[in-house]
């Protein structure tokens, strides 16, 4: 009975092992999609977060303010240059980051909003 219990458990250590590289692979290759707002990435970051910490592994903030930070396109790379050098990414908050971010975004949108006004008018 005790070796039926050992082989038992040692199987689901392994399944949750192979889901938890699984997921960690897809975590490390999320790229933001270049329609999708900031929320839903950030969003996305935190379903895998939560995934992976019920698997038993913690993503650590600053795991999460890194991958954030890198998943950004080329059109990102001022502000993600800038907040890289203001902060201390060892130690800023990812709602930190988020937030900063998303005040960023609304500024854009902000202007392109009114580029497009002024181009109609």
């Amino acid at each position: 009975m005790w070796e039926a219990l050992k082989t038992r458990h040692l199987g689901a250590e392994r399944v949750k092992e192979a889901k938890l590289q699984t997921l960690t692979s897809e975590f490390d290759g999320l790229k933001k999609k270049e329609t999708g707002a900031i929320d839903e990435h950030a969003s996305t970051l935190l379903i895998y977060s939560s995934k992976a910490a019920t698997l038993g592994d913690i993503f650590l903030e600053e795991k999460m303010v890194k991958k954030f930070l890198t998943s950004f396109s080329r059109h990102f790379i001022h502000i993600v240059a800038s907040l890289e050098q203001i902060l201390d990414l060892k130690t800023v908050e990812f709602d930190d980051v988020v937030g900063r971010l998303k005040a960023y975004e609304e500024r854009i949108r902000k202007t392109i909003f009114k580029l497009r006004t002024v181009k109609v008018s």
